[in-house]
């Protein structure tokens, strides 16, 4: 009976709590991300328009669900944009604004 009711209390946290694993999760990849944001991108000039993406996709990153994560391709676009935005060592507020536009929730889907 112990088992039973030990086995049902897990199940309904992994179900319906499963961002108490998943939010400490989350803050570490970011911090990760940030950091090898730095080293991967050092040879782009230190611009406003670097600064600002940086600070977006920080936030977008952020507010990513879990589920969205394994279904989302927008982030391989994302990522496509921002290499060749700094293709030439230079993000310009043009690719700044085009990148920051896919940074944005999708104003269809239902908040939860």
């Amino acid at each position: 009976i112990i088992l039973t009711i030990l086995v049902a209390a897990i199940m309904y946290i992994i179900q319906h709590k499963s961002e108490l694993f998943i939010e400490p999760g989350k803050k570490i990849v970011t911090g990760v991300i940030m950091d090898d944001w730095d080293k991967q991108l050092d040879y782009v000039k230190n611009t406003p328009e670097k600064s600002k993406l940086k600070e977006a996709l920080k936030i977008y990153i952020d507010s990513l669900k879990i589920k969205d994560i394994s279904e989302n391709k927008g982030l391989e676009n994302i990522i496509g944009m921002i290499k060749t935005a700094t293709a030439d060592s230079l993000i310009s507020d043009a690719e700044l604004k085009e990148i920051s536009k896919n940074l944005k929730p999708d104003k269809n889907e239902r908040p939860e």
